[in-house]
């Protein structure tokens, strides 16, 4: 459930894609302050970026959680694809191993997700303003639903959002060059729980070949 049409892409949570914890192993700690590995380096020459401004955890009325995140789009051009990554945490930042796609039988869980979306419509210097968003499976609530995993509640707390690929309505494609760091950085690994609470906003400063 995100917030444009396509097959696994919707507004309404009951034909969304969802969440539910696995088991975690092998899990990796880091240490250090992993925000600093992707963070992108302000350049007064090239003021065209794309701000993630949030990535909240929401309920609808029914009480259904679900995955809300919010861009902007400080470029002369419109955002009418965007492809991106989401990774999962529980409340003391470890990362959650999930079927991200529950409607999916054959799916297996795993700590990140690549979504694609194909009819954004994100104007120049517009923050996008939608209802909705990616739905989380918890077992206790959604019983109507079938049982995934060891159908237990939803775990997550916090969720990191990576744009890998932008396409824009005059054709330019950006493709994020910091996006193999986010993934090495937080796929997978224990993160600081002050580095989750401080990671938005976060800016992606754009440099392609075509003008934006």
């Amino acid at each position: 459930m995100k917030r444009y049409n396509k097959a696994i892409v919707c507004i309404s949570p009951l034909l969304a894609s969802a969440l539910i914890g696995c088991a975690q192993n092998d899990i990796e700690n880091i240490p250090d302050n992993p925000l600093q590995a992707h963070q992108s380096t302000e350049n007064t020459d090239q003021p065209k970026s794309i701000i993630h401004e949030s990535t909240d955890i929401l309920y609808y009325d029914n009480g259904y959680p679900y995955i809300h995140d919010i861009l902007t789009n400080h470029t002369d051009n419109t955002i009418t694809e965007t492809e991106y990554c989401m990774l999962a945490y529980d409340k003391n930042g470890v990362p959650l191993k999930l079927y991200w796609n529950f409607l999916d039988s054959s799916a297996e869980c795993s700590y990140d997700y690549t979504v694609r979306t194909d009819n954004v419509n994100l104007l120049p210097n517009q923050t996008e303003n939608y209802n909705g968003g990616w739905s989380l499976y918890d077992g206790v609530k959604m019983t109507d639903f079938p049982q995934v995993g060891n159908g237990e509640a939803n775990e997550v707390a916090y969720s990191l959002f990576c744009l890998k690929e932008v396409v824009f309505e005059n054709g330019s494609v950006w493709s994020n060059p910091e996006y193999d760091t986010f993934y090495q950085t937080y796929a997978g690994r224990q993160i600081d729980v002050d580095t989750l609470q401080n990671y938005y906003p976060y800016t992606y400063n754009l440099k392609i070949d075509n003008d934006l």
